[in-house]
């Protein structure tokens, strides 16, 4: 009965990642605003602004696209609007609607549109592909040292397999679900890694404990 139930979970995992994989292949992940093209605009004026205020003008004007908009690190009175796309008229409505709002008078003129290229999602992940590596190796060793007892291939299997199946799993339901691909989903990554090396651990120590208490003092 394990056996079927195990056969099944195996089956769903494959067919799981198969279709993320076609799905990724196909449309590409759903990159998050600040990786993708898009396109943004900066507002500066001289008592600064609310932000939830200018981000409910903004989704006013740019409605059925996707807006994000925080302060601009560099100036305090300043805040950054990004869009997949934001035209000249859209531009224009969002600089009146702010006037309007904060009693100012900017110039439609003194602001311009901002193309920015994507970035690549290689790019996204490269700051964590030596550190990942790193401590992966360094991990598995500390998995052959410990539990070389219950056999060298299982904890080498287990432990290299474990993980990347349960990367491949989360970013093909990424791909799927269409989830934004970007900061948050590398964060959930790896925390999906450390409670992968949990879990091994946890199943290692378990085999452990099964062995003759002889072959585990060796």
């Amino acid at each position: 009965m394990e056996q079927k139930k195990a056969k099944i979970l195996y089956i769903i995992i494959a067919i799981v990642i198969i279709v993320g994989a076609i799905v990724a292949g196909i449309k590409g992940f759903n990159i998050e605003l600040m990786y993708s093209n898009r396109q943004q605009i900066i507002i500066t004026n001289n008592t600064g602004f609310n932000i939830e205020e200018v981000k409910e003008i903004a989704k006013s004007v740019l409605e059925n696209k996707k807006v994000k908009v925080q302060k601009n690190e560099w100036f305090e009175n300043s805040v950054v609007i990004s869009s997949t796309e934001i035209s000249d008229e859209e531009k224009e409505n969002i600089v009146n609607k702010i006037n309007e709002k904060y009693s100012s008078n900017i110039l439609n003129e003194d602001i311009s549109v901002i193309s920015i290229a994507n970035t690549r999602i290689r790019d996204i992940l490269k700051p964590y592909i030596l550190p990942g590596i790193v401590t992966f190796s360094l991990i598995l060793l500390y998995f052959v040292i410990v539990y070389n007892k219950i056999g060298i291939k299982k904890v080498l299997l287990t432990g290299i397999l474990t993980p990347i199946i349960t990367e491949l799993v989360f970013f093909a339901i990424v791909a799927i679900t269409r989830i934004p691909f970007g900061r948050v989903t590398s964060s959930i990554a790896i925390g999906l890694y450390i409670v992968s090396i949990g879990v091994i651990t946890s199943y290692f120590q378990n085999e452990k404990e099964k062995l003759p208490k002889a072959n585990k003092n060796d």
